[in-house]
Protein backbone atom coordinates (compact mmCIF):
# COMPACT_ATOMS: atom_id res chain seq x y z
CA UNK A 1 0.00 0.00 0.00
CA UNK A 2 1.24 3.54 -0.77
CA UNK A 3 -0.06 7.24 0.01
CA UNK A 4 0.50 10.31 -1.48
CA UNK A 5 1.79 13.14 -0.62
CA UNK A 6 -1.71 15.06 -1.37
CA UNK A 7 -3.41 12.45 0.28
CA UNK A 8 -1.03 12.89 3.44
CA UNK A 9 -1.38 16.64 3.70
CA UNK A 10 -5.22 16.15 3.46
CA UNK A 11 -5.11 13.53 6.36
CA UNK A 12 -3.25 15.75 8.65
CA UNK A 13 -4.47 19.10 7.82
CA UNK A 14 -0.78 20.19 6.96
CA UNK A 15 0.69 23.40 4.52
CA UNK A 16 2.90 22.95 2.63
CA UNK A 17 6.37 24.97 3.69
CA UNK A 18 8.18 23.99 0.23
CA UNK A 19 6.29 22.76 -2.45
CA UNK A 20 6.67 19.29 -4.20
CA UNK A 21 5.42 16.95 -6.36
CA UNK A 22 1.40 16.21 -4.79
CA UNK A 23 1.39 12.89 -6.34
CA UNK A 24 4.92 11.59 -4.70
CA UNK A 25 4.14 8.04 -3.47
CA UNK A 26 5.86 6.96 0.12
CA UNK A 27 5.40 3.71 1.26
CA UNK A 28 6.52 3.55 4.69
CA UNK A 29 6.87 6.87 7.61
CA UNK A 30 9.71 6.98 10.12
CA UNK A 31 8.98 8.70 13.45
CA UNK A 32 11.75 10.15 15.40
CA UNK A 33 13.41 13.56 16.17
CA UNK A 34 16.83 12.10 17.15
CA UNK A 35 18.03 12.15 13.32
CA UNK A 36 20.89 9.58 14.54
CA UNK A 37 17.62 6.79 14.75
CA UNK A 38 16.65 8.17 11.32
CA UNK A 39 20.25 7.40 9.61
CA UNK A 40 20.26 3.49 10.68
CA UNK A 41 16.63 2.98 9.03
CA UNK A 42 16.29 0.68 6.66
CA UNK A 43 12.77 2.12 5.21
CA UNK A 44 12.36 2.67 1.66
CA UNK A 45 10.47 5.47 0.31
CA UNK A 46 9.28 6.92 3.33
CA UNK A 47 7.74 10.18 5.27
CA UNK A 48 9.85 11.34 7.83
CA UNK A 49 7.59 12.50 10.40
CA UNK A 50 9.58 15.33 12.75
CA UNK A 51 8.97 17.88 15.51
CA UNK A 52 12.56 18.97 15.46
CA UNK A 53 13.07 21.84 12.82
CA UNK A 54 16.52 22.13 12.54
CA UNK A 55 18.21 21.95 8.88
CA UNK A 56 19.94 18.25 10.14
CA UNK A 57 16.58 17.57 9.57
CA UNK A 58 16.87 18.11 5.80
CA UNK A 59 20.54 16.83 5.72
CA UNK A 60 19.63 14.07 7.38
CA UNK A 61 16.71 12.84 5.05
CA UNK A 62 19.04 13.40 1.92
CA UNK A 63 21.37 10.83 3.59
CA UNK A 64 18.65 8.13 3.80
CA UNK A 65 16.37 9.13 0.70
CA UNK A 66 13.72 10.40 2.16
CA UNK A 67 10.80 11.33 -0.21
CA UNK A 68 9.61 14.14 1.98
CA UNK A 69 9.13 15.69 5.44
CA UNK A 70 6.32 16.57 7.30
CA UNK A 71 7.04 19.00 10.81
CA UNK A 72 4.85 17.67 13.36
CA UNK A 73 3.14 20.04 16.48
CA UNK A 74 2.84 22.98 14.39
CA UNK A 75 6.64 23.52 14.58
CA UNK A 76 7.21 26.62 12.24
CA UNK A 77 10.66 25.56 10.08
CA UNK A 78 13.80 27.53 10.80
CA UNK A 79 14.75 29.56 8.13
CA UNK A 80 17.79 27.58 7.27
CA UNK A 81 15.99 24.51 7.13
CA UNK A 82 13.86 25.74 4.52
CA UNK A 83 16.66 26.71 2.40
CA UNK A 84 18.08 24.09 2.32
CA UNK A 85 14.66 21.94 1.44
CA UNK A 86 14.35 24.29 -1.12
CA UNK A 87 17.95 23.69 -2.42
CA UNK A 88 17.74 19.98 -2.47
CA UNK A 89 14.11 19.74 -3.99
CA UNK A 90 12.90 17.80 -1.06
CA UNK A 91 9.43 18.91 -0.05
CA UNK A 92 8.47 20.18 3.28
CA UNK A 93 5.15 20.36 4.90
CA UNK A 94 3.92 21.52 8.39
CA UNK A 95 0.85 19.95 10.45
CA UNK A 96 -0.68 21.57 12.94
CA UNK A 97 -1.40 17.85 15.24
CA UNK A 98 0.57 16.42 17.69
CA UNK A 99 3.23 13.79 16.24
CA UNK A 100 0.86 11.25 18.32
CA UNK A 101 -2.08 12.26 15.83
CA UNK A 102 -0.07 12.06 12.71
CA UNK A 103 0.75 9.04 13.23
CA UNK A 104 -2.89 7.36 13.80
CA UNK A 105 -3.93 9.34 10.63
CA UNK A 106 -1.50 7.97 8.67
CA UNK A 107 -1.52 4.26 9.84
CA UNK A 108 -3.41 3.65 6.44
CA UNK A 109 -0.24 3.59 3.89
CA UNK A 110 0.51 0.08 5.95
CA UNK A 111 -2.55 -1.17 5.86
CA UNK A 112 -3.33 -4.02 3.43
CA UNK A 113 -6.54 -3.16 1.81
CA UNK A 114 -7.21 -5.87 -0.13
CA UNK A 115 -8.79 -7.35 2.88
CA UNK A 116 -11.93 -7.51 4.17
Amino acid sequence: MFMTLEECARRVSATWVVAGDPTIEFHDIVVSDLMSDVLVTEHDDFLLVTSLASEQVVRTADIVDARAILLSNGKSPQPALRNLAELQGLPLLTSPLPTFDICRLLAGCKEDQTTP
